[in-house]
């Protein structure tokens, strides 16, 4: 079996687009979403902080780590 593990990041807020870092356990790839739909996200629950203040890291948001184990 193969185990995925994947969080994203998010970097910051520029000209309407969220600057995210999506890590997939080998990769981290840069992708952007519209400032609309991370806050839609926010308000789903799906990053787990309040996106106000940044961390030790330098990010202002974060998912949890989502693990999928396939045959």
């Amino acid at each position: 079996m193969t185990q995925f593990r994947v969080q994203i990041d998010v970097k910051e807020i520029k000209k309407g687009w969220a600057i995210c870092n999506l890590y997939t356990g080998k990769r981290c790839i840069e992708v952007v979403m519209p400032e609309k739909h991370y806050h839609e996200l926010m308000q789903d629950g799906f990053f787990i902080r309040d996106g106000k203040e940044r961390d030790s890291a330098n990010v202002l948001n974060t998912t949890d780590v989502f693990t999928n184990k396939s045959a």
